[in-house]
């Protein structure tokens, strides 16, 4: 593989605040954001739905995980940037969506995928419970296509005085 191509394949980061982007609360290892329908930009309007599930392990940005339950062409990545899509199992009548929510709802699927992505001392710390919840609230937020509430509210102004108060500290040392 050529130096350029070496340097374009680069582990993929959590997004930044903001975009339509939600914080899902999946217990302490786990940093899990989920779009309901994410379109790039530059990207021609088509009628493709593109949920999206991020998965990094917490206090890290780069991503360990990802799932595209795409209405076409569904697929997961692990470690996003490095390797190649996958393509996502969709049993008949499943919707692809549920397709990706079962690795959550059958943890040991999850914590594979965590291992294959070189997180396994995370994989081993999940509680099935906070998974089990991870997907119930990206369920509930992708049937609604609504945002999560108050607790959605006050997680967003807490990620935000976070990042007021990184540029704060940025200014004041320069």
């Amino acid at each position: 593989m050529s130096e350029q191509r070496q340097a374009q394949r680069m582990q993929q980061t959590m997004p930044e605040d903001g975009g339509g982007w939600h914080q899902i609360e999946a217990g302490p290892h786990l940093h899990i954001v989920f779009h309901p329908n994410r379109r790039l930009l530059g990207r021609e309007p088509d009628d493709i739905e593109r949920p999206t599930i991020m998965v990094a392990v917490a206090g890290k940005r780069e991503q360990s995980l990802r799932f595209d339950p795409f209405s076409v062409g569904s697929h997961y990545h692990i470690r996003p940037g490095l390797a190649g899509q996958i393509p996502l199992g969709v049993a008949e009548g499943q919707s692809p969506l549920d397709a990706a929510l079962a690795f959550f709802e059958k943890p040991l699927r999850l914590r594979g995928l965590l291992a294959q992505a070189e997180e396994d001392d995370v994989a081993a710390r999940l509680d099935d419970a906070d998974l089990g919840r991870a997907a119930q609230q990206i369920r509930e937020l992708h049937s609604t296509g609504a945002p999560q509430g108050l607790t959605a509210v006050l997680t967003r102004i807490d990620r935000l005085e976070r990042r007021l108060d990184r540029i704060e500290a940025q200014t004041t040392t320069t």
